[in-house]
């Protein structure tokens, strides 16, 4: 994400394995220092081992196809977009208290924020194709900081129509307002810029948007941007590119002004700064072959390769990466100390998804996934971050593919119930 809010890398994983060389892309060694150790680490090489999935029934069976609310006990299961039809996403605001949740997501979107503690719905953006107009698309949201916007992205459904990204309150009052023709990356933390980017036949650039002056400044320009993250404290960013066709996915860090441009990467993509900023989590290559690495948060260009997988999440507590790995001998979940680089199975007999997701306090992990043999991601499971207490919470209707996520608050736990096929 950033990393966008829907996760649609769908596959398998194999045993993490901690690698003890570190490369560049071009092989050559590297000496990037180990991290230090934090006192709150959340690995421990004493960590009991998980029972099998098979033995913990799901908590909930699904029916039906939408964004749910549940408990991380497995009770107060909520229907957030019954009787919508399409695609759905949600995203949290940022103090845990609303849930902002696009339906119909294809033909005519509508997003909605939606007070978890009973508070109703109000409907805060519409994008009417159903009397006679031009299908349109919604593919993401960003909350402000402080909770008082969002940032659509919407584009009509047509290919060759670029994306626009508007803003509306959150409370529902006033009407949609078009920022800029562009897709929104992510917030700034301190509220003050949205990047953005722009794609063409000819290319794609990267901007920011200055919410103060109404303005945008063109910060780097490629074939096409990926994912992107912002540092915590505004002042630096993260993102992939493909500078050509034929090219590798690069991965940079640039100021936030444009200057200080370096390439940590040559093949590098899904960037998460730690959430103290003093390391740059991310996937070398994607698939099975693909290893999670870790560079200096002050832009170092030396990174130290740490494990195979290239679905990870970063613990509150910026001392450990969960990690998800598919390969040719099984596949497994497993939490890594960043700074002892010793792991814990955290899901021991099943075969953890493409989402993952820490509780507010970095003790516990929810993530889709299934038992071995039955394919597809099938259940929401949740587990503790020491290997213990693997629990099945909800079995979906059709599969939990993507959007898994703690609030805020730590008080829900949403996702999605739903398989991406086409806007129809």
């Amino acid at each position: 994400m950033t990393r966008g809010f829907i996760a649609l890398a769908m596959r398998l994983s194999v045993a993490l394995a901690m690698l003890t060389v570190a490369c560049n892309g071009g092989g050559e060694a590297l000496r990037t220092a180990t991290p230090e150790a934090s006192p709150s680490a959340t690995a421990t090489p004493e960590a009991t081992v998980t029972p099998t999935a098979a033995e913990y029934p799901p908590k909930v069976s699904l029916t039906e196809r939408g964004v749910y609310l549940i408990r991380p006990d497995g009770t107060d299961l909520r229907h957030m977009t019954r009787g919508e039809g399409g695609l759905y996403g949600f995203r949290w605001s940022p103090d845990g208290s609303r849930i902002a949740v696009v339906t119909s997501a294809c033909s005519s979107p509508r997003v909605s924020v939606i007070d978890v503690d009973g508070g109703g719905a109000v409907e805060v953006a519409a994008f009417d194709g159903s009397a006679g107009g031009q299908e349109w698309i919604v593919w993401g949201l960003e909350w402000s900081p402080d909770g008082r916007q969002l940032a659509v992205p919407a584009r009509r459904y047509e290919e060759s129509e670029p994306y626009h990204t508007f803003l509306v309150n959150a409370d529902g009052s006033g009407e949609p307002v078009e920022a800029f023709e562009g897709f929104v990356l992510d917030w700034s933390p301190d509220g003050e810029s949205l990047a953005f980017s722009t794609h063409s036949e000819s290319g794609a650039t990267l901007s920011i948007f200055d919410m103060i002056t109404d303005t945008a400044t063109v910060i780097d320009k490629g074939r096409s941007f990926g994912y992107f993250d912002w540092s915590p404290d505004s002042e630096r960013m993260a993102y992939s590119l493909y500078s050509t066709d034929a090219g590798p996915e690069q991965l940079v860090v640039i100021g936030r002004d444009g200057g200080n441009r370096r390439v940590i990467a040559g093949e590098g993509s899904l960037p998460a700064w730690s959430p103290d900023g003093k390391y740059l989590a991310f996937s070398l290559g994607r698939g099975p072959g693909a290893s999670i690495a870790v560079a200096p948060g002050d832009g170092g260009q030396e990174y130290l390769r740490l494990a195979p997988g290239d679905v990870f999440r970063w613990s509150p507590r910026a001392d450990a990466i969960a990690v998800s790995h598919a390969g040719d001998w099984g596949s497994s979940l497993k939490l890594l100390d960043v700074a002892t680089h010793e792991t814990v199975d955290l899901a021991s007999d099943v075969v953890p998804g493409s989402s993952l997701s820490f509780s507010p306090d970095g003790r516990r992990l929810i993530f889709n996934g299934s038992e071995p043999g039955e394919g597809g991601y099938d259940a929401l499971f949740v587990v503790n971050s020491d290997g213990t207490g693997l629990q099945n919470l909800a079995r979906p209707s059709t599969a939990i593919g993507w959007g898994v996520e703690w609030s805020p608050d730590g008080r829900y736990i949403a996702f999605v119930d739903t398989i991406i096929t086409s806007c129809v």
